[in-house]
């Protein structure tokens, strides 16, 4: 990827749209719905940054990327920014689950916590419950810049409350739903003196269950009214039978889609596939034909060099969840090597931290830890990797980059304010290295989603945030008691709540 070129002069190549033309000077400025100022961050296949620059937007499209002076020339209109501000391309998570927020402190240093914390909790929401969880995470992510988020559904009578709660709240959703069809074992190390690992599929779940996705993919294409679009989930290579994955693959061809998968996460997965089918999780599903371009891997922590090497022959692409890699203590993903071979990897929050501001800065350092330090190597993962990862190479994870992942004329005018009148952010000798090292998601100052004004003065304009969190706290409570008896260690080790 190129580095960012910096431009205070004239625009190099077509930055604004038909507005600019010869003698924008002698023309009275067009009226937009707003002008956004400040240090512009694109994102744009050349990775400009306009220390003076701004960004037009008129209805749900951006009409103008440049220098600040010409664009004021060409555009007035409600301003959004100041000159200290730093203005990206709204930031894209492009991993989580909705259902999770409530409980998420519940899971905090104790494994295994997936199975045994997180989707129960799903069960005991109820769909008031379930609005409330993705409102508290919506909020969060907007907040924090986050335009759009991703949901891998749990539970399938969530799929539609996430879907109306995104449309609600005004945040851009990848909304992927999918059950299983089959249900394995592992024979432990110990058992298998006798036992052996098994698997049994469902045919009937199976049927229902591409029913299920036709239905939703068609419904939803048209409801989500291009902010929410509906995806594949294919939970994992343990939980989904072959024929099931074939079928994702095809029902994402035709509906112009992405399926997602959970994989590589966990040691007693591989073990499962190698004792099953004597191939890695990776390996299994190239060989049944089921990795292509419109596979997104979820995590891949325990990933090999030669199953990288088949992501990127297949053109499938990754999201990096690196919180995750401490909270469940598997491994850190080789995100250096799949970039390295070609795989392009967006960021999620996976709902452990739903600010990607925060995520960037942890990956980053993560990655320098784990690859940079070892191999002496300051420039294998950098700040600007990260940002890419948050921006456009997560728009292209999720296929969504005609439209996202970059400030650029005639994408969708998703944007994100960071307000630059703060010491951390100052001075900005490199605004990217800035903004991943040193901002944090209570910097965002206004968010646009499709021209949409969502956040303003750091507050939600589409959320009665008293009224959540007061709701929020009660269902959190109830929860709780369902919750604790799960935990294998006491939620406080040594500290003493009262009260």
């Amino acid at each position: 990827m190129p580095g960012p070129s910096f431009e205070s002069g004239r625009a190099r190549g077509r930055t604004m749209s038909v507005t600019d033309a010869d003698n924008t000077a002698d023309r009275r400025p067009q009226a937009a719905d707003y002008v956004v100022t400040g240090t512009v961050v694109t994102s744009d296949p050349e990775r400009r940054v306009f220390r003076d620059g701004a960004v037009a937007v008129e209805g749900s499209r951006i009409v103008a990327v440049g220098p600040r002076t010409e664009v004021e020339a060409a555009h007035s209109g409600p301003r959004l920014g100041g000159p200290r501000d730093l203005v990206i391309p709204g930031l894209i998570d492009s991993h989580n689950h909705m259902a999770q927020a409530l409980v998420r402190g519940m899971a905090l240093e104790d494994l295994p916590n997936i199975t045994r914390v997180y989707i129960p909790a799903e069960d005991v929401l109820g769909d008031d419950g379930i609005r409330t969880s993705a409102r508290v995470t919506m909020a969060n992510l907007l907040r924090a810049g986050v335009t759009t988020t991703t949901d891998t559904t749990c539970t399938a009578e969530h799929e539609d409350a996430v879907g109306e709660t995104a449309l609600e709240t005004g945040i851009r959703c990848a909304l992927a739903v999918g059950q299983r069809d089959r249900t394995s074992r592992l024979a432990s190390n110990y058992e298998q003196i006798e036992g052996r690992s098994e698997y049994q599929d469902d045919p009937a779940m199976r049927a229902d269950n591409i029913a299920h996705l036709e239905d939703f993919l068609t419904r939803w294409s048209q409801r989500g009214g291009g902010l929410v679009r509906p995806f594949i989930h294919a939970p994992s290579v343990p939980s989904v039978s072959d024929e099931m994955f074939m079928a994702a693959r095809e029902l994402a061809e035709r509906h112009d889609t992405v399926m997602m998968t959970h994989i590589n996460r966990d040691r007693e997965e591989i073990e499962l596939c190698v004792s099953l089918f004597g191939r890695r999780p990776f390996e299994h599903l190239s060989h049944i034909g089921a990795l292509g371009p419109r596979f997104l891997a979820i995590h891949a922590m325990l990933t090999t060099a030669r199953e990288i090497r088949l992501l990127a022959e297949a053109g499938a692409k990754l999201t990096h969840a690196p919180v995750v890699c401490t909270d469940i203590v598997s491994a850190v993903t080789d995100i250096v090597g799949m970039r390295a071979a070609g795989v392009t990897v967006g960021l999620g929050c996976d709902t452990v931290i739903n600010d990607i501001l925060a995520v960037m800065r942890i990956a980053f350092f993560m990655q320098a830890q784990s690859a940079g330090i070892p191999m002496y190597d300051p420039i294998g993962f950098t700040t600007e990797d990260a940002f890419d990862m948050a921006t456009i190479d997560g728009a292209t994870a999720l296929m969504w980059d005609g439209e996202i992942g970059s400030l650029e004329v005639g994408k969708a005018a998703d944007i994100a304010v960071i307000d630059g009148e703060n010491p951390r952010l100052s001075p900005r000798h490199n605004p990217v290295g800035s903004i991943v090292r040193y901002a944090v998601g209570t910097d965002v100052r206004s968010v646009l989603v499709d021209g949409r004004l969502v956040v303003d003065g750091g507050k939600v304009l589409t959320i009665d945030e008293d009224s959540l969190l007061k709701e929020a706290e009660e269902l959190a409570d109830r929860v709780r008691e369902d919750l604790l008896p799960r935990r294998y260690w006491p939620l406080n080790q040594r500290y003493r709540v009262i009260g």
